[in-house]
């Protein structure tokens, strides 16, 4: 049986006991009952964190306040009272003003009337109606907040889609640009400061793209490091040469010192090292106007910890903006000028690139005078005997060159600039590849050589073509010639992108835009397979 708390407010004790009576006659109920003489002694109960009242019993005229007065005192702002109310007046001809069981009162009933069969199914009524009404109004509140973070998720996809359009234009528009220029005069006196800027363009662009697909990784949970012994002094020392000349081309200073006491070698991801130092530094030369920034490194062999400050004279970096400071798409403060946009995923990035190398990224300090960013990723330090080691057996190895010349590679990929681009990588490695516009072509080509005595040692899949698409095309060359490799070609790199390769058949994936060392070496250790079978 339920058990209900309703709360009696009204001065007179006599009207008081009649409820209490009328409602202990209920049999299918019980009640817990508390008296309040005043509308302030009733506010007090209700606020009274130890208290939870299902029902208010409420006097119309009360010897402190009215009824108006005590529901208003009650909602303070909010919609509806925390609790049902039902008024008890003196009569029926009372002036009961309508706008009050508007705010929220469930019912009013007259002292006269008061009984055992008509007050319970009242007070019931008045609990359902306010339960009604509570799930009602909650329901409208969430709507309005998921109405707010929509309108919130709009603002912020319509600044991402600016800002990215703005960055990726800006690279294009260089290159585009200076591309024009060369072809129509490829003898110009500067046409080597062209080429140099239109490298470092594509530099920057595909630096845009692969931010985005990490972040994407990290959202899905993809992203991984790749520990190798590497000296990580001449890491930092070649991002520092680097960054030197972006400071000086913005008009700053630019120190840099590393730790003699670093090891030789350690192990860590190098390229993740580099992209986070190049963030880093990267943007305390974009939001400083004058002065320095600066970027010390040291080791601490306690820890085995790689330890990197990067400091910086700027603005500094307003508090509430440090809260959300490793937030992706949230930037620093932009000048008028706009010099200072991005798409605000480095920080982000970096942090998340840090934890994954078992170390961290912080805002160690920040003033009117600058920041101070602090990285520490641990490094165990590889010993002497190791790196001899290992020196010893690259030494011993015969050149990619020799591995891969005269090799017979298949290349199926539709866009010509592409198949343009991967025959002048081959030939680095002495290879004349042959080439396939689709997938169906592919096919064929790999069954002919197979007959003709004179089969394909490799085959690099683009996986997006036109007549048939690298996934079916692998899958059939796959049935054809079960010991030959296929490495998929492919710009997708989001999460399920490489399972799908490797489920249609695929022995590898290599992400465009083309990598010339991962490239290289891919083809040296299918090479060797291919040799050993």
């Amino acid at each position: 049986m339920s058990r209900r708390s309703i709360l009696i407010i009204d001065d007179s004790p006599e009207d008081r006991e009649a409820v209490m009576t009328a409602l202990r006659r209920d049999q299918e109920s019980r009640y817990e009952f508390v008296e309040a003489s005043t509308g302030a002694a009733g506010l007090t109960e209700i606020r009274n964190p130890d208290r939870s009242f299902d029902l208010a019993v409420l006097d119309f005229h009360l010897p402190d306040m009215d009824a108006e007065r005590f529901v208003e005192s009650l909602i303070d702002g909010d919609t509806i009272p925390p609790l049902s109310i039902v008024l008890l007046t003196g009569s029926m001809t009372d002036d009961l003003d309508l706008e009050i069981l508007q705010r929220g009162v469930q019912d009013f009933f007259s002292k006269s009337l008061i009984s055992p069969e008509l007050l319970p199914r009242i007070a019931k009524n008045a609990i359902e109606r306010h339960g009604l009404m509570t799930r009602l109004v909650a329901s409208e509140r969430k709507a309005e907040e998921a109405m707010m973070v929509a309108e919130r998720a709009n603002r912020a996809k319509s600044q991402f889609l600016a800002s990215i359009s703005h960055e990726l234009r800006t690279p294009l528009a260089a290159i585009v640009g200076f591309a024009d220029i060369l072809q129509k005069n490829p003898n110009a006196a500067d046409a080597d400061r062209m080429l140099g800027m239109i490298a470092s363009s594509g530099e920057h662009l595909t630096t845009l793209v692969n931010d985005l697909l990490d972040i994407a990784k990290i959202e899905a949970g993809t992203l991984e490091v790749d520990a190798e012994p590497c000296d990580v002094q001449q890491v930092v020392e070649m991002v520092c040469n680097l960054m030197q000349h972006r400071a000086a081309d913005s008009g700053l200073r630019f120190h840099w010192s590393v730790t003699p006491r670093c090891p030789t070698c350690v192990r860590l991801d190098a390229v993740r090292l580099k992209q986070i130092l190049i963030n880093l530094i990267g943007n305390g030369i974009k939001y400083t106007e004058s002065g320095a920034v600066r970027c010390e490194m040291e080791y601490d062999y306690g820890t085995q910890t790689v330890v990197v400050r990067v400091a910086d004279t700027g603005p500094g970096i307003h508090p509430d903006i440090q809260q959300r400071l490793f937030t992706p798409f949230v930037q620093g403060p932009t000048g008028a000028d706009n010099r200072r946009a991005g798409i605000g995923l480095g920080l982000s990035i970096s942090r998340q690139l840090a934890q994954l190398m078992d170390g961290k990224l912080e805002l160690e300090s920040t003033s009117e005078n600058g920041s101070v960013f602090c990285l520490a990723v641990h490094a165990p330090e590889v010993t002497d005997t190791l790196v001899e080691a290992s020196n010893q057996r690259a030494a011993s190895e015969p050149r990619p060159v020799d591995i891969c010349r005269g090799q017979r590679v298949l290349v199926a990929e539709d866009v010509r600039a592409n198949q343009y681009l991967m025959e002048k990588l081959l030939k680095r490695l002495e290879i004349s590849p042959e080439f396939a516009a689709d997938g169906k072509e592919a096919v064929e080509k790999v069954e002919r050589a197979a007959v003709d005595g004179d089969p394909y040692r490799l085959v690099l899949m683009d996986m997006q073509m036109p007549v048939m698409d690298g996934y079916e095309a692998t899958k059939r060359v796959k049935a054809a010639r079960p010991d030959l490799s296929v490495v998929a070609l492919t710009a997708a790199a989001l999460k399920g992108d490489r399972k799908r390769c490797m489920a249609a058949g695929c022995d590898d994936v290599l992400h465009k835009p083309i990598d010339y060392k991962k490239l290289e070496s891919t083809l040296v250790r299918f090479m060797v397979e291919a040799a050993a079978r």
